[in-house]
């Protein structure tokens, strides 16, 4: 049936609705699964289980520089290329603790047939172990221009990590897979200690590759609708059948459980004039041993969900009454053969150690003596088994499933048994309910286990500031020691990489990509069924769309009634709204009841803006609900009592809840400062922007900081203030019921959800004049973080220039072009982008680089770039084919209503979107050169925000008007 496989196993698993098969390459050994669905998005991957003996990052290094051209695909970086061109639905490659994989999908044939093509190829034949700059590249590399120049370290891997290290969590994460499983594999970084990186060897990078990248070392995949047999007919004729089967040495490392529990003490990097108090994380983390797969994980969510993280969770509960700490959240080994439980506290100080412990232990016999309560239990499990219900209605299903089947696959169990979450959640829900299986984990594996290590993870002001002097002393001997010969080497080899980076591929090497024709792809737009009723003041929206069995109901509400001094109260009663105590019930038993009643409840402010008059936006609050059928009553009862009953009077709790929002968004911002930074710099000449400033950017951050350090002065006027935005921001006029569901469902939910929303009362139609006082700040917002963030935001509104679909075009060409050879290739940041949005903005952005000023001139050279730009005409259709997808996203039933949603608020329509795709595939190079002029005048706004490095930013203060410390 397969030939050249061996069948081990087929079966039908209703669970994910698949047809599953097991094989194995004769000839090679490979492991392959199959899921034969009827999902059109199609799913190929490939990984190998992948060792490293050291912290140098060699797993990742390797990662990147394999999709930096292949023996068949020959341009600089097929990666990128197919990025520019296919219709990948997704297309990525991941690093593990001992695996990597390749990941990739579509819903075209045709470009799902070439990505795998490109992937095997990479993977098996790169060019990287022929061509040592693409090691120099994505890994690191010595930098020297010039003789008289300071010797430097460049690399895109080692930038990366900078940045992943600049969030302490990163390190804490580390700290427990090296401190519970020192003798196996996973005492190692994977993706690299930055500072150890520049001890990687090419000759090693290149060993590492042949041992690991090998056919009777991979785990192949397949899934979807697609004609496996020759897909499988493929990967034997054109890869496996060309390697020999070897004995791959890929043992993990046994790890002896531990007589004595383990104190670990580390430190992370703050800013040199950082305040260190309080700022330390503290850990607890047991390892239960060797997974069994599925339940184990299942157990270990459960177990996390219980003591940790949801609402009232038993650790997290009394760690903050115990005031040592702002925050508490779970930890475990993640995506390793071991399970595990942790819990850490965040912003603490070391000398509470044993009273973290003693706290920690003293709640887990409780627990033991008491039991969980039934209610609770049967809550989370609810969650559990909806999560997986939707993961069937995931737009990404078939990479999800392929992350999952790892968990047994690559251990030596079979993939199948991490698939059937039906059984395995009876069996646990039983075992659960009936025989205390959770207080018996608690018992056995955390309490009475000595497999456990404290971890202390103190702040260091300027740690890094240290290593980076320690680094620069070391080069500057090092170069010192070198001799004129071997300095003219390095100068070569600088220039050499330089020159190969600064080299576009020749259109031979560009022939060997393959490309999808026009008429390969549909050009279809976003249609989703949409039925507008009006009851009185309320709008219905009906979205009549297969659901598996779950009802999707979003309840949004207008803001425009909030004025623009309460806005920062809004978004704080949105981020406290189900952590509160409500007249009928406690906010631990609200959120048990959450999942007893409903798959869960979610809120959100958004700012959404008119598409006919882009200088107008609405604010809105909403709030969803997903729900099964015989569940109607009881969720919306449950709506009632968050919207109408919450209470704004519990200091001590309030105090909890704004820490951990401090908390979080500082961590967010050393993480994701690029967000940040573009809508700051929106907020120089965007009300919309100023809007977004205050309840969710700097300015809210400003706030709450603000709040928690003076909590006792401010807390009354604050409470003050919430109570009254509360009562008024629920309002029967101007309110949308958008209801996702099946048509016999409709109109029970519809009489129900209209009825609740009847029950508050109608406002006056007060429409705030959300204008702002907008300036050019200039700001930079200097943090500890290692790298930067660079973000500009120009207006084109000012220029009278509306969206065109053309301008989708231009966004992509200069991402994938410009932005990222000059930012990530030579400059050596992880990523680099620009769009142009259909609210006629234009932004810009870098993430975790090295560089500033650089980056800066890169962002001012783009109009130039523009109107010289060379480009065929067939590279121009590859780029317009890989953006019709974009007109008609592939969305699961629950965003395709909220979509239809926000289109019917904004005034967009399917028309609207077919003028956009006209207007992409009828775009001409010239119409694109012609805009060049336009971006030199939108760049001239300077509206550049810097996010990043504070002695970076120091160097370049005459950038900016503004320096603004972030203090935590």
């Amino acid at each position: 049936m397969y030939k050249g496989y061996k069948l081990i196993q087929e079966k039908h698993i209703k669970d994910v609705n698949s047809d599953c098969v097991l094989l194995e390459h004769e000839k090679t050994g490979a492991k392959v699964f199959l899921m034969k669905n009827d999902d059109d998005n199609k799913t190929f991957g490939i990984g190998f289980k992948t060792l490293p003996k050291d912290n140098t990052g060699i797993c990742h290094i390797i990662e990147h520089s394999v999709l930096s051209g292949s023996r068949k695909f020959q341009t600089k970086e097929p990666f990128m290329d197919m990025v520019k061109i296919s219709m990948a639905t997704f297309l990525n490659a991941l690093t593990f603790p001992d695996k990597t994989i390749y990941p990739v999908s579509s819903r075209n044939e045709k470009d799902f047939k070439n990505l795998m093509d490109v992937y095997m190829d990479a993977v098996f034949y790169p060019v990287m172990k022929k061509d040592r700059r693409i090691f120099m590249q994505e890994g690191w590399h010595y930098e020297l221009e010039n003789a008289e120049d300071e010797l430097n370290i460049k690399g895109v891997v080692y930038n990366e990590m900078k940045g992943a290290y600049s969030v302490p969590e990163t390190t804490l994460y580390y700290r427990v897979n090296n401190a519970l499983c020192p003798d196996t594999v996973y005492a190692m970084e994977s993706g690299g200690e930055p500072y150890e990186i520049p001890n990687l060897t090419y000759e090693n990078f290149c060993d590492f590759h042949s041992k690991y990248y090998h056919p009777s070392n991979s785990y192949i995949y397949l899934y979807g609708d697609c004609d496996m047999e020759e897909r499988l007919e493929f990967l034997d004729r054109e890869y496996l059948s060309n390697f020999e089967k070897e004995k791959i040495d890929n043992f993990e490392g046994n790890q002896k459980p531990f007589e004595n529990t383990k104190n670990v003490f580390d430190e992370y990097s703050v800013s040199k004039d950082e305040d260190t108090k309080n700022k330390t994380f503290l850990a607890y983390s047991s390892c239960f041993g060797e997974s069994n797969g599925l339940k184990d994980g299942i157990i270990e969510k459960l177990l996390s969900e219980i003591l940790v993280d949801m609402q009232g969770a038993y650790l997290k509960e009394a760690l903050l009454k115990a005031n040592i700490c702002e925050d508490v959240s779970s930890i475990s080994m993640e995506s390793t053969k071991f399970s595990s439980f942790g819990v850490y506290v965040i912003n603490s100080e070391r000398e509470y150690l044993d009273k973290f412990k003693e706290i920690v232990e003293n709640v887990l016999r409780e627990v033991v003596k008491n039991g969980i309560g039934k209610e609770k239990l049967i809550a989370v499990l609810n969650r559990t088994e909806f999560s997986i219900r939707e993961l069937l209605n995931s737009t990404t299903a078939g990479v999800e499933y392929f992350f999952s089947i790892f968990d047994t696959w690559l251990y030596g169990g079979s993939p199948m048994d991490s698939l059937t979450f039906d059984e395995a959640l009876s069996e646990i829900r039983e075992d659960i309910l009936n025989n205390r299986l959770l207080e018996r984990v608690i018992e056995e594996k955390i309490l009475n286990n000595n497999h456990k290590a404290f971890i202390v993870l103190s702040p260091s002001a300027g740690l890094n500031d240290k290593k980076d002097l320690a680094q620069k002393e070391w080069l500057k001997r090092y170069k010192d020691s070198l001799s004129q010969i071997q300095i003219e080497k390095i100068i070569e080899n600088t220039k050499n990489l330089i020159e190969y980076q600064q080299t576009e591929s020749t259109e031979e090497q560009k022939a060997t990509i393959p490309k999808l024709k026009i008429e390969d792809i549909d050009k279809e737009t976003l249609k989703i069924p949409n039925e507008v009723e009006k009851i009185e003041d309320i709008t219905v929206l009906k979205h009549n769309i297969f659901t598996s069995g779950i009802n999707y109901v979003d309840i949004c509400f207008d803001l425009k009634h909030i004025s623009k001094d309460e806005i920062v109260y809004l978004s704080l009663v949105e981020n406290l709204l189900k952590s509160l105590d409500k007249k009928s019930m406690t906010y631990k038993d609200f959120s048990v009841e959450t999942f007893l009643r409903c798959g869960g409840v979610s809120t959100a402010i958004t700012t959404l803006t008119n598409a006919k008059n882009r200088e107008k936006f609405v604010p809105k609050f909403v709030v969803s609900v997903k729900f099964l059928g015989e569940k109607l009553k009881e969720t919306v009862e449950l709506l009632k009592v968050l919207l109408k009953e919450t209470i704004f009077t519990d200091k001590s709790r309030i105090k909890e809840e704004v820490l951990s929002i401090k908390g979080e968004l500082e961590q967010d911002v050393l993480g994701a400062g690029h967000m940040y930074g573009i809508n700051r710099a929106k907020s120089y000449f965007s009300n919309k922007a100023c809007y977004d400033e205050r309840f969710k950017g700097l300015d809210y951050l400003k706030f709450i900081q603000d709040l928690a350090e003076n909590f006792d002065d401010r807390i009354d006027n604050v409470l003050e203030k919430m109570e009254f935005v509360y009562n008024r921001m629920f309002k029967q006029n101007e309110t949308i019921v958008n209801i996702t569901t099946t048509e016999e469902n409709f109109e029970e939910i519809k009489k129900a959800f209209v009825e609740c929303v009847k029950e508050f009362p109608r406002f006056e139609d007060i429409s705030y004049d959300f204008t702002f006082e907008r300036e050019n700040l200039k700001e930079a917002i200097a943090t500890s973080s290692d790298v930067n963030y660079v973000t500009f935001a120009g207006d084109l509104k000012k220029l009278g220039i509306e969206y065109s679909g053309s301008f989708s075009l231009l966004s992509k060409i200069l991402s994938t072009t410009h932005m990222h050879n000059n930012i990530r290739a030579i400059g050596g940041a992880y990523g680099a982008g620009l769009s142009i949005t259909r609210d006629s903005e234009m932004l810009m952005f870098s993430y975790r680089d090295p560089n500033l000023k650089s980056t800066k001139e890169t962002f001012n050279s783009v109009g130039k770039y523009v109107s010289e730009m060379e480009i065929t005409e067939e590279e121009l259709e590859s780029f317009k084919i890989s953006l019709v997808k974009d007109f008609n996203p592939l969305l699961t039933p629950k965003h395709k209503g909220y979509t239809s949603m926000v289109m019917y608020i904004t005034g967009s329509d399917e028309k609207e979107l077919e003028l956009y795709l006209g207007q992409l595939l009828n775009t001409k190079l010239e119409d694109l050169r012609e805009l060049g002029k336009v971006i030199d005048e939108v760049l001239s706004q300077d509206g550049f925000v810097v996010v990043g490095n504070t002695n970076k930013i120091k160097e370049n203060s005459k950038e900016f008007k503004n320096i603004v410390v972030l203090k935590k």
